[in-house]
């Protein structure tokens, strides 16, 4: 084992490791923050940045509950950042025209979402009445990574880019640190926070406990004309409204492993719709197509805590299409049970052991 040191490396530099360390920083700690690749450029980077599950209703209630939870913590997330770049946080409101599915009615959504403190007003539509969130904000998810990576920096963390965690040393069942390409580090307890490539850094994971979900994207160019304010959600289709004026549009939702091709017949797809729900957009100019991979569990659950059977080995991944939104509660809550501090939420629900082979 080399003699670098850390009291605590996170692997993985997404929304949940960089929020991770700087949680963990707070309690004094020195943390070191790896990544396989430029920091920040994975799944929190390429999502739409809506900070609500869409769709909220349909979650398991501790999903709902940690999203929520991310929601209100957002605002002192965003003024605690050092550094000069603007996320871009701005509360749009979100409208959505077919809130009412299979076997739901108006009065459980509005129930569920009134015990999760999500404000809502129905409003008249055309073939059901639509649903109006009047507090769902919206960021520009890769200048809040870019702005959490200054922040990072600025805290005294040290983060290494192009280093990628290849397995979680330990021994007697305790941690002692991380191998990396580069050398090994040394470590009291390590976090793996690497998104869709964390299952193979937890010892014990049952092979379908997580897994990488394509989903693809596209941006239209900045036309202030357009006159679209608020995220347009119909059919598991979404309009975001930038600051720009451009707008984002998404998403798929694809097993495709851990492949990321664009694909032209998805990407007409989610084009056609968001012409269909807002017009004006059908003369925008396409400016960018992407793909990325979310972290999916096989019971739609973040997974969060230490693993059962190796101490200091910690895990905060799984977030799906909620990981961003969730973040800042998924750290608070991690940082707590690994400093020993009161939570806000109960970790029962998100325990790792759950996803391990017995």
């Amino acid at each position: 084992m080399t003699s670098t040191r850390f009291d605590i490396i996170v692997i993985g530099a997404g929304i949940s490791g960089l929020t991770s360390a700087l949680a963990l920083r707070e309690s004094g700690a020195s943390v070191a923050l790896l990544d396989r690749g430029p920091p920040g450029t994975e799944a929190s980077w390429a999502g739409g940045g809506i900070l609500c599950p869409l769709y909220a209703w349909r979650y398991p209630t501790p999903v709902l509950a940690m999203a929520a939870e991310g929601m209100r913590r957002y605002p002192a997330l965003i003024d605690s950042l050092d550094s000069r770049i603007d996320p871009e946080r701005i509360v749009s409101g979100m409208r959505i025209l077919d809130p009412v599915g299979p076997g739901e009615t108006r009065d459980g959504i509005t129930t569920t979402l009134a015990q999760a403190g999500i404000q809502h007003e129905w409003q008249p539509g055309d073939d059901q009445p639509a649903l109006w969130l009047p507090e769902v904000a919206n960021v520009r998810n890769p200048r809040l990574l870019e702005a959490l990576v200054d922040t990072v920096r600025a805290r005294g963390i040290e983060l290494f880019a192009h280093r990628a965690g290849q397995e979680v040393l330990a021994r007697s069942g305790r941690v002692e640190g991380v191998r990396t390409p580069a050398s090994d580090l040394a470590a009291e307890r390590v976090v793996v926070a690497a998104g869709a490539w964390s299952k193979t850094l937890v010892p014990g994971m049952r092979e379908d406990s997580l897994f990488p979900v394509r989903g693809q994207m596209l941006r239209l160019e900045p036309r202030a004309q357009n006159g679209l304010d608020h995220i347009l959600m119909d059919e598991g289709v979404y309009l975001i409204p930038r600051v720009d004026g451009s707008v984002v549009i998404g998403s798929t939702v694809e097993h495709a492993g851990f492949d990321k091709t664009v694909d032209d017949t998805a990407q007409a797809r989610l084009h056609a719709a968001a012409c269909r729900l807002w017009p004006s957009l059908a003369g925008a100019r396409i400016t960018h197509r992407w793909a990325g991979l979310r972290p999916g569990s096989v019971d739609e659950l973040p997974v969060l805590g230490e693993h059962p059977a190796i101490e200091g080995l910690w895990v905060n991944t799984g977030g799906f299409r909620n990981g961003l939104a969730m973040a800042p509660a998924t750290a608070d809550l991690l940082a707590g049970m690994m400093t020993g501090k009161p939570t806000t939420l109960d970790p029962a629900p998100y325990r790792v052991e759950r996803l391990l082979d017995t």
